[in-house]
């Protein structure tokens, strides 16, 4: 255990000093391979970083990024906007619960919190504050709601959770379906409370009947996506990653039949950004494959298992440490790096514990998707600091009571598990 001292010291000061995760878990693994004394561990470390990559299920997350590249900048992110106000925009708080539905209209297409802010941030934003919604609570629903992003299938961190334990995609797909429309629904309540207290304003003008048939046909085929994905994975027409090329090829198709069909120079704007968000998830899966093999010689993943049985000698109280453990966690990375760590070690403690893969795969994802809203390194934060021009002290002041209603669901979905579990066992998948 002695070894790993100097890699955990310096893995905690450089996270802390804010280097990107992937070369924290790189620069810790190489100094663990120095501190043992056997430099033939430096040539394991390339072998792990390319076995970590070297998995089919992964090819499915570069082109579900594609998918919401080409879908975003084809025009569609503002046509789901318009079909959101259709069908909210006249209640009390309209702009605000457009914000909400809007983001699980982009969740079924992106599968990304960040990439939901960015996107529907820049629009709605503005929008609220023109209506005369405050900036502290526009930014706030725009930061939570974005949460739906990861859970709505198709859900990479869904994916990489997949991929780290062996369990079905489209099991965990389903199964993160209806705990996504519950924070999109708890988001909802919250800001129909604030609403009611604030008075918030609402759209008087109705929209004439022919222009709303127009914007419900034209967000019809986007709003598609999600289930062409869960419906072929479900009939078994086809695996997670060719889901991803179908999504890619039918993305293009609604794009350029539909909407605005991009030109060259969009199309290599939609490559490089694709090629750049993807490339940084390989180098961290690959990194943190490796720190994760320096945690296992070290028989880290036993001492956890011990220290967590300690606590734990039911399901239940099982979940509840595993999750406290998880809320800290998540104060503290990125959530690609923390299921790829942290899974390894907890899959085989949830298996002795009689707690079903599924349930767990899904809480894991829900809880590390709270803690992009909670600081020191919230990344859902500081996305929406950034496109909203607001400070973290108002930010995270606006974001408090949908913290609180996150960890209320997290406590429903481990007292009930088959709010998860029911729609993957109804179409036989577990």
């Amino acid at each position: 255990m002695s070894n790993i001292a100097i890699p955990l010291a310096a893995f905690f000061v450089l996270l802390a000093i804010g280097l990107p995760i992937s070369f924290v878990l790189g620069i810790s693994s190489v100094l663990y391979c120095v501190a043992t004394g056997q430099p033939e561990f430096l040539f394991m470390v390339a072998e792990k970083v390319f076995r970590g990559m070297d998995n089919f299920v992964l090819l499915a997350i570069p082109l579900f990024i594609l998918t919401g590249e080409i879908m975003n900048r084809g025009g569609i992110t503002n046509s789901l906007v318009r079909f959101a106000d259709l069908l909210v925009g006249r209640i009390r708080g309209g702009l605000a619960y457009v914000n909400i539905l809007a983001s699980t209209f982009f969740a079924g297409i992106t599968g990304s919190a960040l990439s939901d802010i960015a996107s529907l941030g820049t629009i709605l934003i503005p929008a609220m504050e023109e209506q005369g919604y405050d900036r502290e609570f526009s930014c706030s629903v725009t930061a939570a709601s974005a949460l739906q992003g990861p859970l709505i299938p198709p859900s990479i961190p869904a994916v990489l959770v997949a991929s780290a334990t062996g369990m079905s995609t489209g099991a965990l797909f389903l199964g993160s379906a209806v705990p996504g429309l519950m924070l999109g629904l708890g988001c909802a309540v919250i800001t129909y409370f604030i609403g009611r207290r604030r008075h918030f304003p609402k759209r008087s003008e109705k929209i004439p009947f022919p222009r709303a048939v127009r914007i419900a046909v034209g967000s019809f085929f986007p709003l598609m996506t999600t289930f062409i994905i869960l419906g072929g994975m479900v009939s078994g027409l086809f695996t997670p990653t060719e889901a991803a090329v179908v999504a890619v090829v039918y993305a293009s198709l609604v794009t350029c039949i539909g909407y605005n069909t991009p030109s060259l120079s969009e199309i290599y704007k939609i490559l490089c950004s694709t090629i750049i968000q993807s490339g940084k998830i390989y180098m961290i899966i690959g990194f943190a494959t490796t720190f994760s093999w320096v945690l296992a010689i070290e028989n880290i993943p036993n001492v956890l298992s011990e220290l967590v049985s300690t606590y734990a000698s039911t399901p239940l109280q099982g979940l509840i440490v595993i999750n406290l453990l998880l809320l800290f966690w998540g104060m503290w990375m990125d959530t690609a790096p923390s299921i790829l760590i942290l899974l390894p070690i907890l899959y085989p403690i949830t298996q002795t514990l009689n707690i079903h893969p599924v349930h767990f795969g899904v809480i894991v994802v829900f809880n590390l998707m709270v803690g992009l809203l909670t600081p020191p390194f919230g990344m859902a934060l500081f996305t929406t600091q950034s496109v909203g021009k607001i400070s973290l002290q108002s930010l995270l002041r606006g974001t408090f009571p949908f913290i609180l209603m996150d960890f209320l669901l997290i406590v429903i979905l481990i007292l009930f598990p088959q709010a998860i579990l029911a729609l993957p066992r109804f179409f036989g998948l577990i």
